[in-house]
């Protein structure tokens, strides 16, 4: 078997535990590690690119930022280790690590597939999303003004500070701390929810994979910037269109069993 090797750079955690990991995963197989980890440890390191196209399986060591960035770019099964905060994407804690890649080895896991988003500005493709896209002011305490709409159907004009298009990943980031629902990643579904919307009536909103949203800004807007994960941004003026639907491919995670519910009553209710 053929591994990529992910760590959270310059984090002493991380990289005390990466290198446990690189000891024992290289006197059984090939692994590739990312080249901001290797430069730390003095080995020869690889792009992303390079660890996706020639790794099985990508091991990440580090929290959800850590697995997000690497989703930018990876579309080979994901196992996570959390040497971070929460880690609510990662399968096991870091003291597990090491037991958890002998249960990898061995082939008692399963592969959960995830769906992500496609977002487009104008006609250039932009990284897919596994958590969330948003569209937000990039001044502090201002207002912006947009028009958001389904298959070409006008249903929501809003002010807010912004608005956050999410997967059934993302429903527990950063939709979850603007009000909106958690949902099973099963669902083909993505959350629309405003962030810090100027009125009452402005609710998340539940929309199927297979539509096509695009959001507009109004022309009294000023400094916009599109979000991508928290890793990509990129700004955007009245003469931009964001469009936005379910990718063609997937988040792809290495389970263990536990399910979408027992991470939810064990990590997020406290």
């Amino acid at each position: 078997m053929k591994w990529g090797l992910v760590c959270k750079p310059k984090v002493k955690r991380s990289i005390s535990l990466g290198k446990d990991v690189l000891k024992f995963l290289v006197e059984k197989d090939e692994v590739y590690p990312e080249k901001n980890f290797a430069k730390e440890t003095g080995i020869k390191g690889y792009s992303l690119k390079e660890i996706n196209k020639k790794a099985d399986i990508v091991v990440t060591i580090g929290g959800d930022g850590t697995i997000l960035w690497a989703l930018d770019t990876i579309e080979k099964p994901i196992f996570s280790i959390n040497s971070g905060g929460m880690g609510f994407l990662a399968e096991v804690e870091s003291k597990y690590a090491i037991g958890g890649l002998k249960q990898v080895i061995d082939g008692e896991y399963n592969i959960e597939e995830r769906a992500k988003l496609k977002i487009f500005l104008d006609k250039k493709r932009l990284p897919d999303a596994a958590n969330e896209v948003t569209v937000q002011t990039a001044k502090i305490a201002k207002i912006l003004y947009l028009q958001l709409f389904v298959e070409n159907e006008l249903f929501e004009t809003l002010g807010a500070d912004g608005v956050i298009i999410a997967t059934p990943t993302g429903s527990t980031s950063y939709a979850l701390s603007v009000g909106g629902p958690i949902m099973d990643p099963s669902v083909n579904a993505m959350i629309v929810a405003p962030i810090a919307p100027f009125r009452l009536s402005s609710r998340p909103w539940i929309i199927p994979l297979d539509k096509k949203i695009e959001i507009k800004l109004l022309p009294k807007n000023k400094e916009t910037k599109v979000v991508i994960d928290g890793n990509y941004a990129e700004n955007i003026t009245t003469e931009n269109i964001i469009t936005i639907t379910g990718s063609e491919k997937k988040a792809r995670f290495i389970r263990f069993g536990e399910s979408f519910y027992q991470m939810v009553r064990l990590k997020l209710v406290r």
